[in-house]
């Protein structure tokens, strides 16, 4: 079975569901129509179609959220099926979850530090940077002779430059974009729809 959607909005033109592989195509506006006739005619042999056969498809995500649909191939390569429309996207994840023979369905919910990892890992390399710096700053303050070493031992080398107050301030900044960004994942964790494929590639 073909199964076809079209997308006016800003995002891939067409997705095609068809002969076991995943389509997309983004033909100039005026060359949509004939390309989705070609495809309904069984005919994707158009070099403007990007596919992925199934066999190749390890898994495919879609996180409340996002206007894309994550497909994952191969061993670590992953595409990106962009639809604005709300609806649409929902469809299309749904058929697919439907439709891929072999496929398990399941939902993972992030917890708040799991989602707040990335951000957390950050803020504390800036609570780390800052220690280091204030510890380069004292020992110059008290006349003794500091060696750094490689691009953050340059980078801390430039920031003291700017003076205490500026490296307070410098540093104050990216502490408070690190929060603030820890506190906006915990808040509304990822909810991620999961379809899995078992393929051996």
């Amino acid at each position: 079975m073909t199964q076809i959607w079209t997308n006016n909005n800003k995002g891939d033109k067409i997705i095609a569901f068809a002969n076991n592989t995943l389509y997309k195509a983004n033909p100039p506006k005026d060359k949509v129509s004939l390309l989705v006739a070609c495809m309904q005619a069984n005919d994707f042999s158009d070099p403007a179609l990007f596919r992925l056969p199934l066999d190749i498809i390890r898994g495919i995500q879609w996180q409340e959220g996002n206007d894309y649909i994550q497909v994952f191939f191969s061993r670590e390569s992953e595409e990106h099926f962009t639809i604005k429309d709300d609806a649409m996207r929902e469809e299309i994840f749904n058929y697919l979850k439907a439709h891929i023979p072999g496929a398990t369905y399941g939902i993972d919910r992030y917890d708040g530090v799991r989602a707040a990892r990335k951000p957390l890992a950050g803020l504390a390399v800036v609570c780390v940077l800052l220690v280091y710096t204030i510890y380069v700053i004292s020992e110059l303050n008290s006349g003794a002779e500091v060696v750094t070493f490689g691009r953050i031992g340059g980078l801390i080398v430039g920031l003291i430059s700017l003076g205490s107050v500026n490296v307070l301030l410098i540093y104050g900044a990216l502490i408070a974009i690190a929060v603030f960004s820890v506190y906006k994942k915990m808040k509304n964790p990822p909810v991620v729809h999961v379809i899995s494929l078992r393929r051996v590639v």
